[in-house]
């Protein structure tokens, strides 16, 4: 993956950010968060190898990734604190790169949720998005809400199907699953029933909700992939 700034000048960046917001004086180095941020890296470039959007590749169709490209450092930020969380549960420095990541970007998701491994964000402003269950393919937009649920059994819900498409201010209450390809629409929202595959959910004028089958042969999602969904 082609980088804005040198792996290492990269690393350096995004640490006297966090010395700059958080000068609590506490060590931001290791040997977990070496190896972390590689791990992030890694997963970010990953991600975008999948996303069809000439911001993520170069004229050569490398992965690229820019530390001034605001909806991509969001995304890094995340795999780095979930990276990090799951090597070694270095709570302090994971509450700090969460916290950067609120206060750049206006979005937050826990280093515990497990967002899945191809996602897209796109300028994700005010979003929330809860500890549920991610599949591959998700698309969010600004001001989205996902709950934070959990079944009798323990198990994380809701269960959210692949090609998941959120629009400005569509949200997602309660534990029931939704299926793959689904688009919810601007400022639409599920509360606790369940969403079949390939629908689509709209708020109308008069702000009523409703669930259609998809009429389109691709789903919402799908134009912001290169692999078909």
């Amino acid at each position: 993956m082609k980088l804005s700034l040198p792996k290492k000048e990269l690393q350096t960046y995004t640490i006297k950010q966090l010395e700059i917001y958080f000068p609590d004086g506490r060590s931001l180095n290791g040997r977990d968060i070496d190896i972390s941020f590689e791990q992030a890296l890694e997963r970010t470039e990953n991600c975008f190898r999948y996303i069809k959007n000439a911001a993520y590749s170069d004229d050569h169709g490398m992965s690229f990734f820019s530390h001034l490209h605001s909806d991509q450092y969001a995304q890094f930020l995340y795999f780095w604190a979930n990276s990090l969380w799951k090597l070694s549960e270095n709570k302090t420095v994971c509450d700090k790169l969460i916290y950067l990541n609120k206060a750049l970007h206006n979005f937050f998701i826990s280093y515990k949720g497990a967002l899945p491994n191809i996602f897209f964000l796109t300028h994700p402003v005010g979003s929330v998005i809860g500890n549920a269950s991610y599949s591959d393919f998700l698309v969010i937009g600004q001001n989205v809400t996902i709950n934070t649920g959990e079944d009798p059994n323990g198990e994380t819900v809701p269960k959210l199907g692949k090609g998941l498409y959120l629009a400005a201010g569509a949200k997602i209450i309660g534990n029931e699953p939704i299926g793959d390809r689904v688009s919810i629409g601007v400022d639409a929202f599920v509360y606790g029933q369940p969403i079949p595959n390939d629908s689509v959910v709209l708020r109308d004028p008069d702000g009523k909700i409703q669930i259609r089958n998809r009429k389109k042969k691709l789903c919402k999602a799908q134009q912001y992939f290169n692999i078909r969904i």
